[in-house]
């Protein structure tokens, strides 16, 4: 009997008499297909599944921001992602949403298909009509990317059951078919209306805090942080009914406590909040609720009015007005760099609301209904006051018809109820701002007459009298507390115990602001002594020569085979490597001369930094391999000499790191890249690891894993005082970059990344092509 026959026989009894073995159906059909001797077809092995997830999916960051987006495609309002038990290697991660969910169906067709064409069929999502947000057929290969079992739990508004998969990720491996491969799927009760749950267990990496922040960023083009936008739709199964869409939000935990959500992410760096409206009497006013700045919220509402002569002047059309916003102040520390970067790309502006709907075009990238942008580009104030600054609303309640929407639904008609809400509007922010601006000693306009800088004082005078300033009001809120003075209520007693308690808060953010001072006058010592040093390299080359030319006239004079001719010709070896080490820091410090920043080729600062250290590398038995993985990797415009001291204090660290260890076979490994608008270098090395509870603080300034060093070794003096991975996240940071503590690859123990923005084409050089 032919083997086709055969399996003919057996498919036909297993189709009879156990019908509902499909593993073994499948396998035989398989099997059969192979005999085919008049046609061929493609098989696929399961390993594909692995590859394609580590080569789709290359950052574990970037896969579970994949999987958010689906979230959002699913016309989810939330999503909720619990990093559950991360600090190691086989946590456990939890995606929640009140989507759409998915049917048997669409799970099988969509989910379990391998490069599904759902979302070019559908390319907007079918209730709120969102543009797709995922990236097509991604999902399943986040999934694996991240862990090694996974269960989906999901459920659609009208059915009955739940729907619970079960895969494990292990069992797809090479030389196996994939279609051999079945999993666990079943019917379960509901645990909510809608919606899915993603659990993905033995994750394959492990989480710090910055990572899990990098996911929220990662997603930002889909999250509306700022008032929600509900913009009508037309439900596609009515041509009546109106569909709002309420927006979507991202909340992180890690272990139950939040790590990153829209207060933590946007809300709580701003400068101030400010809140405005239209009292009982038709009167303008605002007030500052909330501040990272002592002095300058208020207690009462202060009034505005609508003539700018005369006091006390009611708005006439401006009934059911209210204002809320948020002030963000660039470039002056009071925002880290990196959350800097992501809170401008939102462009700001403030967006009108109408009973819930959003009217557009205000608040749109452009658009400058509140005149902000115009009153910088005149200089009617000096201080910060543009689009960009703001993040908010203003909401029209209740049934005004005084605005007149026009026909096309684009904005309103600019009546005199219109311009009354522009002058509003520009008066409570500006009005704001300006005591904001007060308090920072910003002159406010040109012809300010009366203006002096508050701070002529040195900075840590300024911030030692401010934090002496707020422990006496902490103190006079507890004292009329406790002596000499008699309250009728315990709810007036309780609002003196919460200004204490945030008084003595105030003044411990500004005790660790003292540290940020000492920090900076540690970097000035270390700038003075960068000028030593370079002035010393400069000198030592008047050295160099003699001790070559004496060295050489040892060798000519020493018996060939004697023990000091060996000495003799080790110490020029030494001489030698001195020079080219030298030469390397001394063209490095000689172009601190010129200030003009330009793009850097990463190619033309790593590979003569290591080929200066080509001795170093040898003496210390310490394997270089460095990878290029693109082609073009040229940085925003730099410092030639930023690099060489990224690169120094990182080399410094890994060889600190593998003597502590006590290894002999010591590795040092560069790769170097591209990721969409960003470039890469990551740094790897073989030495003792950085602990899980270090991860975070060792980009802290004066934070250092090195011992104390006496004095008769000053030649590390500097490396161990905790300044070196500090200054390096100064510089990234300057330019928007980020350096991070990242999983290591096999055989490592340690990645330190640093990402960078790419440079503009219009600034790379023609002789770079």
């Amino acid at each position: 009997m032919s083997e086709k026959i055969e399996i003919q026989k057996k498919l036909q009894d297993v189709i009879i008499n156990d019908p509902d073995n499909i593993d073994l159906i499948l396998s035989l059909s398989r099997d059969l297909a192979l005999l085919d001797e008049n046609n061929a077809r493609f098989l696929v092995d399961a390993g594909v599944i692995d590859r394609l997830g580590k080569e789709l999916v290359a950052r574990h960051e970037t896969a579970v921001s994949e999987l958010v987006k689906n979230s959002f495609d699913a016309d989810s309002t939330f999503s909720k992602i619990y990093f559950n038990d991360v600090d190691d290697y086989g946590g456990q991660l939890i995606i929640d949403d009140d989507g759409n969910g998915m049917s048997r169906e669409q799970l099988l067709s969509g989910f379990m298909r391998i490069s599904s064409t759902e979302k070019i069929h559908e390319p907007l999502s079918p209730i709120y009509s969102r543009s797709r947000a995922g990236r097509k057929g991604i999902g399943r290969f986040a999934t694996q990317r991240l862990g090694s079992a996974l269960t989906i739990i999901t459920q659609t508004a009208d059915s009955t059951k739940a729907i619970k998969l079960k895969i494990d990720w292990d069992n797809y491996s090479i030389d196996k078919d994939l279609m051999s491969i079945s999993n666990s799927l079943e019917f379960v009760e509901k645990t909510k209306t809608k919606g899915t749950t993603l659990i993905i267990d033995d994750l394959r990496d492990w989480w710090s805090e910055a990572m899990i922040k990098r996911v929220y960023r990662y997603t930002l083009d889909i999250i509306q942080p700022f008032p929600i936008s509900n913009v009508e739709n037309l439900n596609p199964e009515s041509d009546h009914e109106i569909i709002k869409d309420p927006g979507f939000t991202i909340s992180c935990f890690k272990d139950s406590n939040i790590i990153a959500d829209t207060q933590s992410m946007f809300y709580d760096h701003a400068a101030a909040e400010i809140m405005g409206g239209i009292d009982e009497h038709n009167m303008g006013y605002w007030k500052i609720v909330d501040s990272k700045l002592s002095g300058v919220t208020t207690i009462s509402n202060q009034l505005i009015s609508k003539d700018d002569n005369i006091d006390n002047v009611p708005y006439k059309f401006l009934k059911g007005v209210s204002l809320k916003a948020y002030y963000y102040i660039y470039n002056v520390g009071l925002i880290p760099k990196q959350v800097e970067t992501y809170i401008d790309s939102k462009k700001g502006g403030i967006k009108i609301y109408r009973n819930g709907f959003r009217v557009l075009p205000y608040g749109e990238e452009d658009n400058d209904w509140v005149t902000l942008d115009e009153s910088v580009r005149t200089r009617r104030y000096l201080f910060v006051h543009g689009n960009h600054n703001f993040f908010g609303f203003v909401e029209i309640k209740g049934d005004n018809p005084n605005f007149v929407e026009l026909s096309s639904r684009e904005g309103f008609l600019s009546n005199e109820a219109y311009q009354e809400l522009v002058d509003f509007t520009y008066k409570c922010l500006t009005s704001a701002v300006r005591r904001i601006a007060s308090e920072r000693g910003i002159k406010e306009t040109t012809d300010q007459k009366d203006w002096d800088r508050k701070y002529s004082r040195t900075a840590k005078q300024a911030v030692e009298e401010a934090v002496e300033i707020l422990e006496d009001f902490a103190n006079e809120f507890e004292k009329e507390n406790s002596d000499g003075f008699t309250f009728n209520d315990e709810e007036t007693k309780e609002k003196n115990r919460e200004k204490a308690n945030k008084a003595r808060e105030k003044a411990e953010e500004l005790r660790h602001a003292l540290e940020f001072i000492d920090e900076i006058n540690m970097l000035r010592v270390l700038a003075g002594l960068g000028v030593v040093i370079g002035e010393f390299t400069h000198e030592i080359f008047q050295y160099l020569t003699p001790f070559e030319i004496d060295t050489q006239f040892l060798l000519d004079n020493l018996p060939i085979a004697s023990e000091e001719y060996e000495k003799a010709l080790d110490l020029q070896g030494r001489f030698k490597s001195f020079r080219i080490y030298a030469s390397y820091f001394d063209e490095t410090i000689s172009e601190n001369v010129n200030r003009e920043l330009k793009v850097i080729d990463l190619r033309h600062v790593i590979n003569p930094f290591f080929k200066s250290l080509e001795n170093d590398l040898l003496r210390n038995n310490i394997a270089l391999d460095v990878n290029y993985l693109d082609i073009d990797l040229y940085t925003c415009k730099m410092h030639p000499s930023e690099w060489a001291s990224i690169l120094f204090n990182l080399y410094s660290n890994s060889k600190k790191a593998m003597k502590r260890r006590g290894i002999i076979d010591r590795k040092i490994k560069i790769n170097a890249g591209k990721l969409e608008d960003k470039l890469f270098v990551e740094f790897l090395d073989n030495g003792d690891g950085i602990p899980f509870e270090n991860r975070e603080k060792i980009f802290d300034a004066f934070f250092t894993t090195s011992s104390p060093r006496s004095k008769s070794n000053i030649s590390n003096e500097l490396s161990g005082t905790g300044l070196g991975l500090k200054i390096i996240k100064d510089i990234i940071e300057s330019y928007q970059g980020e350096i991070t503590v990242e999983n290591p690859e096999e055989n490592y123990s340690t990645n330190i990344r640093i990402e960078i923005p790419i440079a503009k084409n219009e600034d790379i050089p023609n002789d770079y092509f």
